[in-house]
């Protein structure tokens, strides 16, 4: 290894998670595109290596970086060498070797004509008998209050995508709210944690689930892709791994029963413009989309089920914060609260407003959709269903997440805001 080139940066795509191990400090490293199969966990030296491969740095500057953060002890710069080696061999780096694996796996993946469950039998069970008897144990956890009979027809549901065990009674409150429901379409707007370009993400991709496989609606499909002017993801690639439309999707078939078609959507982050324009309609390239959305929905309004699954803060050392997450909990859920009371008035330009106060500083990796859904129903009031935090001890961080429905308010035939 040349002591004087550059060494190769640590990935930007990769999640790097706080934690500790066995009473140290330490880092997690998990990567959602694929290229390494399970979390690395890096301590000591090795993490803090790891925190220093920005791309700039040669052998020589990491090992004088870590003789000065050691108190002047000689940090090997052959051991250096070795650990970064084993960086780039296990796919941590933004080197040659990934970006020829990564450009192997996104052909390979243009290639299929469906989307394969990517958390069967981690997340969830893999066997269909137990997946069923697993979905219905969770849905008693609502109790009778939640089912939706004697309720106005629900428009749009909100559920949570966190961990199903976690989870459990909001997801129970939600999909118990659509009590016969059998919407001949579905459009899921989900959460696009690994989205890195455009705001949304299409895929024609069929759905497959161990309940059997989904069709995607690629005639709705291609109409949004072509009024997406300029704001789509240049690939589907970002719906090979993500969990925010699966653990949905799993739900949909059992409570619904009956074949729907599915419309797929993965919300990116749209934070960047909240101090720019006033409302979620008018970030840069979506109006054409929206108002697509708006169009499908008017063609069969009593056909038509919006979903968005998605969670609500996420505070804490995991997500990026200095304090431990019980220091920022009551704010957070302060800001939870704002935000869930505009979006059951219908108040687009209030839910906005609200995100922009706090600078998106809770990081609501649902905020992107829920504003979307607002501005696609206008006139749509809403209920909520349930609401809680998950705390993780190992990283003294959590997470907030809650169960909504949208019903008809004052205008819903649609028009642009």
């Amino acid at each position: 290894m040349d002591k004087e080139r550059p060494v190769s940066r640590r990935r930007e795509d990769l999640e790097i998670i706080p934690t500790s191990y066995k009473g140290s400090a330490a880092i997690l490293v998990r990567d959602h595109l694929g290229l390494v199969d399970e979390p690395v966990l890096l301590q000591g030296e090795a993490a803090e290596l790891f925190g220093l491969l920005d791309g700039r740095r040669t052998v020589r500057d990491l090992q004088i970086a870590l003789v000065r953060s050691r108190g002047g002890r000689l940090v090997d710069s052959g051991l250096l060498e070795q650990i970064i080696g084993e960086f780039d061999s296990a796919g941590l780096l933004q080197s040659l070797g990934y970006e020829t694996k990564k450009t192997r796996l996104l052909a390979d993946y243009a290639r299929l004509e469906v989307r394969e469950p990517s958390h069967a039998g981690a997340s969830y069970p893999a066997e269909p008998r137990r997946l069923t008897a697993y979905l219905d144990a969770i849905l008693e956890q609502a109790g009778e209050a939640a089912r939706g009979q004697g309720r106005p027809p629900v428009l749009a549901l909100v559920a949570p995508h966190i961990d199903l065990e976690a989870g459990k009674r909001a997801y129970a409150c939600a999909y118990r709210a659509l009590g016969g429901l059998k919407p001949r379409r579905i459009i899921l707007l989900g959460t696009g944690h690994s989205l890195e370009d455009g705001v949304f993400g299409l895929t024609e991709k069929d759905y497959v689930t161990p309940l059997g496989r989904v069709a995607t609606d690629r005639e709705a499909v291609g109409r949004l892709r072509a009024s997406g002017n300029g704001c789509l993801a240049s690939s589907d690639f970002p719906h090979r791994r993500e969990h925010s439309i699966e653990f949905e999707l799993i739900f949909l078939q059992h409570v619904i029963g009956s074949p729907f078609r599915l419309v797929p959507i993965l919300c990116g982050s749209v934070s960047q413009h909240l101090e720019r324009v006033p409302r979620p309609a008018a970030v840069p390239g979506v109006a054409g989309l929206l108002s697509e959305l708006r169009r499908l929905r008017e063609e069969d309004p009593a056909g038509t089920l919006f979903v968005a699954g998605v969670d609500l803060s996420h505070i804490g050392p995991k997500f990026g914060h200095r304090e431990r997450a019980a220091a920022l909990l009551l704010d957070a859920k302060a800001h939870d609260r704002a935000l869930l009371s505009a979006f059951a008035a219908g108040d687009a330009p209030g839910f906005w407003a609200e995100s922009r106060r706090v600078k998106d500083r809770y990081n609501v990796c649902g905020m992107s959709a829920l504003a979307f859904l607002l501005e696609i129903l206008p006139g749509a009031t809403g209920s909520l269903l349930a609401y809680d935090f998950w705390m993780e001890e190992a990283t003294q961080s959590a997470v907030s997440f809650a169960a909504a429905v949208l019903h008809a308010g004052r205008d819903t035939r649609g028009g642009g805001p």
